[in-house]
C-alpha cells in the first residue's frame, strides 16, 4: 500500500457532482480556481453547499477518508467519513465530498482536510463577497 503523494492530487470545488458508472463526472456550478463568491447582496452569515472532489493520481490502497472542514479563524465547520474505497494503481481515485449547510460568517480563506490513512492532503479555498 503506497499512500497517494501531495503533489499528485489535485482539488475540484463544485456544487454539485454525479460519478457515471463509467467513470466520468457530472459537474455543475465548478469553479475554475478555488474561490467561491458569495452574492455581494448576502448578508452574513450564511450558508452555502459544496461539493469538493480530491482527484489522486497515485497511490494504491483502501481508504476510509475522513475530512475536515475549517474556516478562517481556525474552528471546524464539518467533520465526516465518505466511505471506503480501494485506490488501484495506476488508476485515478476519486473522492467525493457533499458538503451541506457550510456556516459562512466571515470571508477568507477555508480549508477543506483529506485524511486517508496517516496521510493528510490540505487544500484552501478563498470565500468572498
Amino acid at each position: 500500500m503506497a499512500l497517494p503523494t501531495d503533489a499528485n492530487t489535485d482539488l475540484l470545488i463544485c456544487d454539485a457532482v454525479r460519478q457515471t458508472p463509467e467513470g466520468k463526472l457530472d459537474i455543475a456550478g465548478y469553479f475554475p480556481v478555488p474561490e467561491v463568491k458569495i452574492d455581494a447582496a448576502a448578508k452574513l452569515p450564511v450558508a452555502i453547499n459544496l461539493t469538493f472532489v480530491f482527484v489522486l493520481k497515485d497511490g494504491d490502497g483502501r481508504y476510509l477518508p475522513t475530512f475536515r472542514l475549517i474556516d478562517p479563524m481556525g474552528k471546524e465547520l464539518h467533520r465526516g467519513e465518505s466511505g471506503e474505497f480501494a485506490k488501484q494503481p495506476g488508476a485515478p481515485g476519486l473522492v467525493l465530498l457533499q458538503v451541506a449547510h457550510i456556516p459562512v460568517a466571515v470571508a477568507g480563506n477555508y480549508a477543506i482536510v483529506l485524511q486517508l490513512g496517516d496521510g493528510e492532503y490540505r487544500r484552501t479555498f478563498r470565500v468572498y463577497q
